[in-house]
């Protein structure tokens, strides 16, 4: 009988949900060695999936749904010659991510840590740095799914919005949009530079020496999409020479940050561990690609939402 292992911590009445779907299949909530060569679907990947998958320990595998966006640590180039269908998790982020970044730059633009090391001391003082973000220009590097929810909220702020995608074409919520190769020629307007990009060939290390050099002085960097695609000395040769005035950091080129890594103690860096896109109601959240495709599934044999096209990596 052919199963579908869910890895991942759904509620009673999403599993329900799936098996009344489903109901010539077997629902696994925990993999069972003697029944992977059953299993058709996998919602969640693992590394130890990895593992097994390069051990031939999943003959029969069609689909894969990742609970992340990212799907770099995905063994791609073998999926993809297997004909395995991958969908990700994108847009069940946007409104967290979102907060996150505009949190970030708020605290740092109204120096909150000031205010709250006056309040412990007990002293009374308005003599604090205060900059706005109202007629600030935001260049978002990845003017995806995130990346649009990004430039309404920054719209409503009054900030003026560049967007980056690979081919250039116009982004309703974005006053202008370039592609990634011309992105450089608007790099110098930016106040405010927010990488989204996901991992490709094309972006790893993109943000090196040369383009941190093309920014102007006092640039708020933030980085919720890849790790990879910052050089982190490149990064911090340019806080060091005030090119950067403040970088928010989610995530890293390795992970977990190394304990002797500068990034930690360096007084103009914010760093949240990769957690930016924690959502308050995550399997909600989740359900709401994984249920449609499922049904999809049932129907014809192949997921309909966020479909990885594996050239792109994204």
């Amino acid at each position: 009988m052919a199963n579908i292992l869910i890895n991942e911590k759904l509620k009673e009445s999403q599993l329900k949900t799936i098996a009344e779907l489903l109901p010539e299949y077997e629902i696994l909530t925990e993999l069972e060695t003697d029944k992977l060569r059953n299993t058709e679907v996998i919602v969640n990947w693992s590394k130890k999936m990895t593992e097994l998958w390069e051990e031939g320990k999943f003959p029969n595998l069609k689909w894969v749904q990742a609970t992340s966006a990212g799907v770099s640590y995905l063994p791609l180039k073998k999926f993809q010659e297997k004909g395995i269908v991958l969908t990700n998790a994108s847009g069940i982020h946007k409104y967290t991510i979102t907060e996150h970044i505009v949190g970030v730059l708020l605290s740092y633009l109204r120096d909150f840590d000031q205010l709250k090391e006056n309040q412990e001391k007990k002293h009374w003082t308005n003599e604090v740095r205060v900059k706005q973000l109202y007629g600030k220009t935001i260049l978002i590097y990845g003017i995806g799914s995130i990346g649009r929810q990004l430039a309404r909220v920054c719209q409503s702020f009054g900030m003026h919005v560049i967007g980056v995608n690979t081919s250039g074409d116009a982004v309703d919520e974005a006053d202008k949009t370039l592609s990634q190769e011309n992105s450089d020629t608007r790099i110098q307007d930016a106040d405010i530079i927010v990488n989204i990009l996901p991992e490709t060939q094309e972006t790893i290390g993109f943000f090196n020496h040369q383009r941190f050099q093309k920014m102007k002085a006092q640039t708020l960097f933030v980085n919720v999409g890849r790790g990879s695609a910052v050089d982190t000395e490149a990064l911090i040769e340019a806080l060091d020479n005030d090119i950067i005035a403040f970088a928010a950091l989610d995530v890293f080129e390795t992970e977990p940050l190394d304990a002797d890594s500068p990034l930690w103690e360096h007084d103009k860096v914010f760093i949240s561990s990769h957690s930016s896109g924690k959502v308050e109601h995550f399997r909600d959240a989740l359900f709401t690609v994984v249920e449609p495709n499922v049904r999809a599934y049932a129907k014809n044999g192949k997921p309909s939402l966020n479909v990885i096209d594996y050239d792109k990596s994204y």
